[in-house]
This record gives structure tokens, C-alpha cells and sequence, in this order.
């Protein structure tokens, strides 16, 4: 399986950088977490030293990814947190990952494949691209909300506009934000080849073990960049010129790539959760709609996914299920966030860490 390509991975991104990037106003005021890293950031070998081929040829490293392994009769599900992004020394992973991914008898993933081909995935992600019958900003956007993004693209981004007015205004903006945040990326390599989403796909290849999809490619195509108008106008007007954006950022003590991958590394949970904290929005309806959509709707919807192949596998079954980390430990960052764990306790079910 090959997921492919940069715009369903770019959003696959969006919970670990994008709210990050353009935080403005927290629903609770928090003071920035402080801890002392395991191995200093700048002691981390910088990636164009590092070899990028599979099977890796480091030691590996202690990433649990806060597993969990919950039961239902007598099949057993390992639910596993990974970061879209990776560096090949990670790999492998802690020992008790690796156990639970060669006990497995199917590996199911955050995304399938459309119709099971890379065309097909392409044309989808066609239909995003760009807007349909040939429209332009001017043909649907409000005159307020046109005026604004002509004006940030040409006078603050640099962008002649009329290069980019047939594009879908939602994705535009989510990839100049993108490419902001992997401003602060140097000790991460953040594609997907190089991601732990990769390395769990190689292992299934590797042993022959069937891998699935918790939600299609379209459904997550279609939520992150066809958002409902409002949402959209609401985005739109959120982008602000790049160096407001940097030094928004920088104040809010929210954390970079590089630091959220660090802790990763080292299974330090607590500046992450204070992070996902400090992304709890109640004045902007694009930021709500990114914590209650795209991260709460679908941490629901892959926990019933997860219970549905419980309940229905009639032979016993070991699933390893590997999706975003927030989809696993973000109900203990703040009340309104809820994540896979919560959900299946919500549903009877008794997760336990494993790790």
C-alpha cells in the first residue's frame, strides 16, 4: 500500500502543525511547558547525514507510541500513536511495539486507498485542487473575504494571485501554513517515506500481513480541504502575512516539528498534551472546526471503525491499529478533546497501556 502523495499526507499533518502555527487565543491561559530534553536537539545528526534505506541499519529506538491493547471475546486490537514524519535511526521501534506488530493479523491504518489505485487517488485529489467549471476566487468568495486574500497573497506573500485564483481557496491556505511550520523541521524529515506510517507499512509488507484503511481517502480529503463555506470564509480570513504568523508562534510557547518529534522520541507525553491544550479555540470557527472535525469527529469515527472489526471478526483476530498520537492521548490534554481510548471506555471497552 502506498499512501502517496503530498496532499492527503499534508493533511494528515494539520493536527501536529498547522493550529500550532496559527495560534492566536487559547481558551485557557496556560504558561509554557518546560522540560529538560532527554538528548539535546542539537546533538540530533542533521538529516542529510543519515542513510534512508529500509531494513534500517540503527539500533532503534524506545518509541512506544503510548500502545494500548484493548479486547473484545477473543480478539485483541494494539492501538498505537505515531507521528506523520520521521528520521531512520527511529526504527525499529521499542520492543513491545514490534511484539505487538508481528502478533498481528491485520494492520489497519488511518487512511485506505481509493479504489486501490494511485490514479484513482490522484483524480481525487484533483478535484480538490482546483475549483470546479472553471470558477475563481472571484466567481465565490464574498467581496470582503476576496478583497483579503487578493491583497495577503500579493502584498504579504509575494504571490501573484492571478496564478492561483482557480485554486481552492481552503487548501491554498492550509499549504502556505504547511510551509510555515516546517520552518521548524530541521531534525525531523517530514514526508511520508520517512514517516513511522511508512515504517508500519513496510512491516506489513515485509511479513505479509493484510493492511486496511479506518476511513477512506475521499472521506479525509473531503474534510480537510472541502470544509463547509463558512469554514472556509472563516480560514480565509485567519491567514495572516508569514512573519505575523512566525512571530505569533514563537510567543505563544506552542511547540515546533522538531520539538514535538523530540519528545516523541523519547515517550514524553506532557509538553504534547500541554500543546494540544493550548490549541482549544473558541473565537475562530476554522480552529473549532479543526479540533471538532477533523480531530474529535474522527478520533469517534476511528474508534467505532475499531470496534466494528472487533465485534464483527468472527475468527480470533490480533489488529494493530496505528494512527496520529493525538488520536490517542488528547482527551487528557483539555475536557473538550476527546480521543480513541476515551471513546472505547465510553463504549464499555477497558484499553490498557501497554508501555
Amino acid at each position: 500500500m502506498r499512501i502517496r502523495n503530498g496532499l492527503i499526507f499534508i493533511g494528515m499533518l494539520l493536527a501536529l502543525a498547522i493550529m500550532a502555527a496559527c495560534n492566536r487565543h487559547a481558551a485557557d491561559e496556560a504558561e509554557p511547558y518546560v522540560s529538560a530534553p532527554t538528548t539535546p536537539l542539537e546533538a540530533l545528526p542533521p538529516a542529510e547525514d543519515l542513510p534512508i534505506d529500509f531494513p534500517p541499519v540503527f539500533p532503534g529506538s524506545d518509541i512506544h507510541g503510548a500502545l494500548h491493547r484493548v479486547t473484545y471475546g477473543d480478539n485483541v486490537a494494539y492501538i498505537f500513536g505515531t507521528i506523520h514524519g520521521g528520521r531512520p535511526y527511529w526504527f525499529p521501534l521499542a520492543d513491545v511495539v514490534e511484539d505487538a506488530l508481528r502478533r498481528a493479523d491485520i494492520i489497519a491504518v488511518e487512511v485506505e486507498e481509493i479504489g486501490g489505485t494511485e490514479a484513482a487517488m490522484q483524480e481525487a485529489l484533483a478535484a480538490v485542487t482546483y475549483l470546479p467549471d472553471g470558477q475563481t476566487w472571484y466567481d465565490i468568495l464574498p467581496e470582503a473575504h476576496y478583497d483579503y486574500l487578493v491583497t495577503m497573497m500579493w502584498e504579504q506573500w509575494g504571490i501573484n494571485y492571478t496564478m492561483v485564483n482557480t485554486m481552492n481557496p481552503s487548501l491554498l491556505v492550509t499549504q502556505l501554513m504547511l510551509q510555515i511550520a516546517l520552518m521548524f523541521s530541521d531534525h525531523i524529515d517530514v514526508n511520508f517515506y520517512a514517516s513511522v506510517d511508512n515504517y508500519i507499512a513496510n512491516v506489513a509488507a515485509q511479513y505479509g500481513i493484510p493492511l486496511v484503511g479506518l476511513e477512506s481517502a475521499q472521506q479525509q480529503i473531503d474534510i480537510l480541504y472541502n470544509p463547509p463555506f463558512e469554514v472556509m470564509l472563516a480560514q480565509i480570513m485567519h491567514l495572516q502575512a508569514p512573519q505575523t504568523i512566525i512571530d505569533n508562534f514563537l510567543a505563544s510557547g506552542e511547540l515546533t516539528l522538531d520539538e514535538i518529534a523530540h519528545f516523541y522520541l523519547h515517550n514524553i507525553f506532557e509538553p504534547i498534551l500541554h500543546n494540544l491544550a493550548l490549541t482549544v479555540y473558541e473565537d475562530c470557527l476554522y480552529l473549532i472546526y479543526m479540533n471538532e472535525v477533523v480531530q474529535n469527529w474522527r478520533s469517534i469515527y476511528y474508534a467505532n471503525e475499531i470496534m466494528r472489526l472487533l465485534r464483527d471478526t468472527d475468527e480470533p483476530t490480533t489488529f494493530f491499529v496505528a494512527v496520529g498520537l493525538s488520536h490517542v492521548i488528547r482527551s487528557q490534554a483539555h475536557h473538550s478533546l476527546t480521543d480513541i481510548i476515551q471513546q472505547l471506555q465510553l463504549a464499555g471497552l477497558t484499553p490498557q497501556p501497554i508501555y
